[in-house]
């Protein structure tokens, strides 16, 4: 996906609840699709948490608080002057552990279960509706040009940043709703700039381009989130509208577009696996954030848009890349554990609070893992294991290093025992309920 995960991580909550009271809103989250109700605290202004909640089509009162009936709980996020207090309003008691792993994990909060889920919220656990291996299909196109695919096939994955060939249609070569599972997806309006007089629209040569950029993006996945039919909406931008492309983005997604600001944290397939398509990945962080079958031309697309807004790539050093948790996650750096977490003498795995899908040795140096395709499997795993979307997720001292406990897969090696651990060396453990909600990410030192 080119753009629909740009989502903001939120500060770590820190410090108490002001009792200065603005405001609340009331509306229906975009990641929960449960009614949540919101208190605007502290140093907010009227206008602007009026503004945030028109943002999430909620109705907004001043001077009042939330007062549902009856909750799952709420997330507060203190650590700024303008503070939150989000209340998930609903009595289904089954999305208790999402709600604390929608707080803690995506929102940088501090979760506060209401009776309903108590003593649920305190152990991070994905029971049912865990992440699911994306597919690959393949079929021989009913008319026209064969494929390029054995067989004059088509080939597509049915996942974020899968593309199908070029000049194909990847809503109807693929399943969008697949392509989505691996990702939060909400409605995000476009930039207001979209509405401004452009006078590009009168020449043909800056037409073709951007016609050929939206085709480039037609053909991948992108398009399940940035286009008229994503079922909320699209997302920041959406690739159907009538008129300017470029104007629909923020100077930042322009950079992206430009390769200014690289978008390796939200992970890539190989070109020769994704008919010929690329983005800005771990071997050519610089390329477009838009997947595309010419690397140079797309990025040439945006440089000049640059250019039109009278930008550099100087205005974009030290700009974060804005990808949120897939960001935080990716350049996380470990601290040495706490609380007995770690790798026995006799290769016995603890960790925290929660059950795990996934458990990962690694060295020192390996990035934390994140997304399929190519970031879940970082430089330096030593050995991993895998619990499917079907089976029971593993509690902590139930694992042994190098031992394949009875339904569950050791992905790394893929054959043969991992690499005996070094008395005394230090080792990265990373444990995780589901993709990027981990456990415990931490220094271990080999007993």
């Amino acid at each position: 996906m080119a753009v629909a995960a740009l989502i903001s991580a939120c500060t770590p909550s820190k410090g108490p609840l002001s009792d200065k009271i603005v405001g609340h809103c009331e509306y229906t989250g975009p990641n929960s699709k449960l009614p949540e109700c919101n208190d605007y605290l502290g140093e907010w202004t009227f206008e602007n948490a009026q503004k945030d909640c028109t943002n999430v089509k909620g109705t907004f009162e001043g001077g009042t608080i939330c007062a549902p009936p009856e909750s799952l709980g709420f997330c507060i996020l203190s650590a700024k002057p303008e503070q939150n207090r989000t209340y998930i309003v609903s009595n289904n008691v089954a999305k208790c552990s999402g709600a604390r792993t929608g707080c803690e994990v995506f929102g940088g909060g501090v979760w506060q279960p209401s009776v309903l889920c108590g003593g649920v919220s305190d152990e991070l656990v994905v029971e049912t509706g865990a992440w699911v291996k994306p597919t690959q299909v393949c079929f021989t196109p009913d008319s026209g040009t064969p494929g390029h695919s054995a067989n004059g096939q088509v080939c597509v994955w049915q996942s974020i940043h899968g593309a199908t060939e070029e000049g194909r249609s990847f809503r109807q070569d693929a399943n969008c709703d697949q392509s989505r599972s691996g990702r939060p997806y909400y409605q995000k309006d476009k930039n207001p700039l979209y509405d401004s007089v452009d006078p590009r629209r009168s020449d043909p040569a800056y037409l073709a381009e951007e016609a050929w950029v939206k085709s480039q993006v037609q053909a991948s996945s992108c398009v399940c989130c940035h286009g008229s039919a994503a079922p909320m909406g699209a997302s920041i931008f959406d690739v159907d509208l009538p008129g300017s492309f470029a104007n629909q983005f923020t100077d930042r997604g322009i950079a992206h577009g430009a390769g200014v600001v690289n978008s390796i944290p939200l992970g890539a397939f190989p070109r020769d696996q994704n008919n010929g398509f690329s983005k800005s990945d771990l071997v050519n962080p610089d390329d477009s954030i838009f997947l595309t079958t010419d690397r140079p031309r797309m990025k040439a697309f945006w440089q000049k848009e640059l250019e039109h807004r009278g930008l550099t790539a100087d205005n974009f050093i030290g700009v974060p890349d804005g990808f949120g948790p897939l960001s935080e996650q990716y350049y996380f750096k470990p601290t040495a554990c706490v609380a007995g977490e770690g790798v026995a003498a006799d290769g016995t795995i603890t960790w925290g609070k929660g059950r795990a899908r996934y458990v990962y040795v690694m060295a020192t140096t390996s990035h934390a893992p994140t997304v399929f395709p190519n970031l879940d499997n970082p430089e330096g795993t030593l050995w991993r294991l895998d619990v499917p979307a079907t089976g029971a997720p593993l509690v902590s001292g139930s694992v042994k290093y190098g031992v394949t406990p009875e339904g569950t897969t050791q992905h790394t090696p893929a054959t043969g025992s991992p690499p005996a651990l070094v008395s005394g060396q230090q080792y990265f453990l990373y444990v995780s309920a589901d993709q990027l909600l981990p456990i415990t990410r931490c220094l271990i030192t080999a007993k």
